[in-house]
């Protein structure tokens, strides 16, 4: 019992530091700023899916996780490539 409610706070404190993150996305000074924001809420999420499936006991959702990581991870990839040629232009 004490478990479920240390995933609990765990829960609330990753949604917590996500909304303050969502304050570098939406004013972040430059384009950098905002992709880096924009990895770790995602990054978050995914953690807070996975913390989720525990408390349920509803394991499929961790394959939805990885599956927003692999997302995750090729979007910033293309982010960053895109980022690399406007830097040259």
């Amino acid at each position: 019992m004490a478990q479920e409610g240390l995933l609990v706070s765990a829960f609330y404190v990753l949604v917590f530091t996500a909304m303050l993150i969502t304050y570098r996305v939406v004013k972040g000074p430059t384009l950098p700023d905002r992709i880096v924001g924009l990895n770790t809420i995602t990054t978050k999420v995914v953690v807070i899916i996975a913390v989720v499936s525990v408390i349920r006991g509803e394991y499929y959702l961790v394959d939805l996780a990885i599956v927003l990581l692999m997302v995750n991870a090729v979007g910033g990839l293309i982010l960053a490539k895109y980022m690399e040629r406007r830097s040259h232009d």
